[in-house]
Formats: structure tokens, C-alpha cells, sequence
């Protein structure tokens, strides 16, 4: 069952990426999605009101010219449920996996396909009904 309540962003610098990923999320019966350009603006909406997000697809390249650490950032955020972080160097996946816990996953790949984000989103539903959040 689709829960039309889960709060959704997308945060990816290129135009094009965010609409493929808003149109695979549509696909599964997805439609109220925020969307962020900037790692500001995914900030700034994370830190929006005290509800936050439900589920997060982040490109790692958000954060490639910054200090920033994307990865502990979603850990330790508690207006964040789940992530999931795509772009990250395949070199960097196995460190970068051994901090993120179950809130978090991460990928290698370029952009998630339908399947993919199918796949969370049937994970994330199930999780919602077990804890009785809907």
C-alpha cells in the first residue's frame, strides 16, 4: 500500500536528474515531492518546520566541492528517517558504509532506476505499517 503521507524531497544539482527521479517516484504513486538544487536549499528545507522528511535521495555531488559530511549529517539528523545517497565513488562506498546504520544507504550509481527507488520506497512503506505510523 502506498502511504501518500511520506514526505519525499530530491536533492540533485542537475535540472534533468531531478525530473527523471520525480517521474520514477510519480511511476509508484508518488506525487508531493520536494526538490532541492543546492545543498543549501536541502538545508534549508530540512530544517523547515519539525516534521522533516520521511525519505531523501541525495546525489553525492552536492557536497563534492565542500567539507561537508553528507553521510553523518543524515545519520545524526533527526528530521530525516531515511536516505539515500547516489554518486558516491565506489572507493569510498565500503568507509563510508561501516558509519551509516539503517537510515542511510548508499550507491555508486549515476542516478537510482525505477526498480531501485521501488524497491526503498516498498521497504519504507513496509517499516511505516510495522511501527504504525500510518
Amino acid at each position: 500500500m502506498t502511504n501518500k503521507g511520506l514526505r519525499i524531497m530530491i536533492a540533485d544539482p542537475q535540472h534533468f536528474e531531478r525530473l527523471q527521479l520525480e517521474r520514477s517516484l510519480n511511476f509508484h504513486g508518488y506525487y508531493a515531492i520536494g526538490v532541492a538544487a543546492s545543498l543549501k536549499e536541502m538545508l534549508m528545507l530540512l530544517e523547515y518546520d519539525d516534521r522533516g522528511f520521511d525519505f531523501v535521495l541525495i546525489n553525492a555531488q552536492l557536497v563534492k566541492h565542500s567539507r561537508f559530511n553528507l553521510t553523518s549529517y543524515c545519520v545524526e539528523n533527526n528530521f530525516l528517517r531515511k536516505a539515500f545517497i547516489y554518486g558516491v565513488a565506489k572507493y569510498q562506498l565500503t568507509r563510508m558504509r561501516a558509519k551509516t546504520k539503517k537510515r542511510v544507504t548508499l550507491s555508486s550509481a549515476q542516478r537510482p532506476d525505477t526498480y531501485e527507488i521501488g524497491r526503498l520506497l516498498y521497504n519504507m512503506d513496509s517499516e511505516t505499517q510495522s511501527l504504525g505510523l500510518i
